[in-house]
């Protein structure tokens, strides 16, 4: 057995000089196209330049082309792992992750009917496009990009209502907001498909459906004290765990201000309630949090807001996996499956499953589960997880496990990098989730029972056949009797 973990390992868990290899080969791809930051500047420097520098009004001047990034530069194929040195690489206490800063700064192009202040804002979207940037975007989506692009929204929607009155933006302002707000973050390397990677769209920087609009309608209805008791200050291991104050808080007023339209708020809470409905109660929470970013300040409201994403991020698993079919016909059917055989089939699905994106401890205590559950509806009794030596960390990019607590992609002088947990080897457990016998896709039917002839039937016959017998003989007495 730890023959088979050491082989499989030896394929799907590069040791540290290997991660290293496949950034190196990342900026040999990217360096006859894109400059190295230092050689440009601070990035942070370069951004606060740039936001500053982007008048209100479109710009009349011939502007360079933003670099485009549709599609994320993929990682390097992984390459057979290098033995190293544990005085330079110490596996149980490994560097961060290194990826070269990809810094081409050009003037955006504002359309100049955003009402947003970007001066103002400037901190949280130097941040937001760090977070997103063009090749890592895709496989930080989940954990750090798209989050930190929700709390944008919020933080952007806080400060124009210091100054308007309004918790939200009307559609014709949410659309020019949105794209100018996706041009700043181009212009800073942010990815330019941040719309389709996070599913936002201008909807995002409006009321919805919620009928509480304005400031003063919000502070009129709520008990604002309690609401910034609740949120100046968000723990996120209680708040997601223990007691998540802040979020009732919120939901709660986000109910109050929603039953100004259904008009009993009563219904709201039931399981009962239609589509609708639930929508103005999630659009209306959108507007509290806004609020809430405005009281905070743009620092201080970022920090509350990807504390209470963290929350919903991590009760969900954002893999997605096909259909396991070829591993449950290796491992299905019996308690002692063959460990070549098996090993290989689950090794072989797990190395597909963690190419998409890196994921978090509690995401992947998710995906764990998730996938146990499948494989046991198709026959799977055994804990094939501990037989194959799985860890929770085998469900990520390059057996690079995150923090579950939200965290940030890191700009310097050398490049950007991010901290993956790689000390965090816990196995995966195998929760055993059906309630009934699995089914026979794999190990074929049970036999099925002929059923048993009703004794009722029986009894009745035989009743029948005793009551005709005696009425023959008592025929034939009374006709001999008849005779004599």
């Amino acid at each position: 057995m730890k023959g088979m973990k050491g082989w499989r390992s030896g394929l799907r868990r590069p040791q540290m000089s290997t991660l290293l290899l496949l950034y190196v080969g990342l900026l040999c791809q990217l360096r006859g196209t894109f400059s190295i930051g230092h050689q440009h500047g601070n990035p942070i420097e370069v951004g606060q330049q740039l936001i500053q520098d982007s008048s209100p009004t479109p710009s009349k001047l011939p502007t360079p082309s933003p670099p485009t990034f549709d599609t994320p530069t993929p990682f390097p194929t992984a390459s057979p792992p290098v033995q190293a040195s544990s005085g330079i690489f110490p596996f149980m206490a490994p560097p961060p992750l290194e990826i070269p800063v990809i810094t081409n700064p050009s003037t955006p192009e504002l359309s100049g009917f955003c009402p947003f202040d970007f001066s103002t804002l400037e901190g949280t979207l130097i941040r937001t496009a760090g977070d997103c940037p063009a090749p890592l975007a895709l496989y930080v989506g989940s954990v750090i990009c798209c989050p930190q692009l929700e709390s944008l929204f919020q933080v952007s929607l806080g400060q124009y209502s210091l100054d308007s009155g309004n918790l939200g933006l009307n559609v014709t302002e949410a659309e020019y907001c949105f794209s100018d707000t996706q041009n700043l973050m181009a212009s800073l390397g942010a990815n330019t498909s941040l719309g389709d990677l996070c599913a936002a769209q201008p909807a995002n920087l409006t009321s919805g459906l919620c009928p509480v609009t304005k400031v003063s309608q919000l502070e009129e209805m709520i008990n604002t004290t309690k609401l910034l008791d609740a949120c100046h200050s968000v723990d996120p291991l209680k708040e997601c765990t223990e007691e998540p104050t802040c979020q009732s808080q919120v939901m709660d007023v986000a109910t109050q201000m929603a039953g100004q339209l259904v008009g009993d708020p009563g219904q709201l809470n039931g399981s009962a309630v239609p589509p609708g409905e639930q929508q103005v109660v999630v659009d209306c929470k959108n507007m509290v949090l806004a609020w809430l970013a405005s009281k905070l300040g743009p620092d201080a409201a970022n920090t509350m807001l990807r504390n209470l994403i963290s929350c919903r991020v991590n009760k969900e698993c954002p893999l997605e996996f096909r259909d396991p079919m070829p591993v449950a016909k290796a491992c299905g059917c019996s308690s002692t499956p063959s460990i070549a055989t098996c090993c290989r089939a689950i090794d072989g699905y797990l190395l597909e499953v963690q190419q998409q994106m890196l994921i978090t401890n509690l995401q992947a205590l998710r995906c764990v589960t998730f996938l146990a559950s499948m494989l046991q509806n198709m026959s799977v009794f055994a804990d094939i997880y501990s037989l194959c030596g799985i860890d929770l960390k085998d469900f990520s990019l390059q057996g690079c496990l995150l923090s579950s607590l939200p965290s940030d992609i890191m700009s310097n002088v050398t490049g950007i990098d991010f901290t993956c947990d790689l000390n965090d080897n816990i196995a995966a457990p195998w929760v055993q989730t059906l309630k009934t016998d699995a089914a026979y896709s794999v190990c074929g039917r049970p036999p099925v029972a002929l059923p048993a002839i009703p004794e009722s039937s029986t009894a009745s016959w035989s009743i029948d056949f005793r009551r005709r017998n005696f009425l023959i003989m008592a025929l034939c007495v009374v006709f001999i009797i008849s005779k004599l």
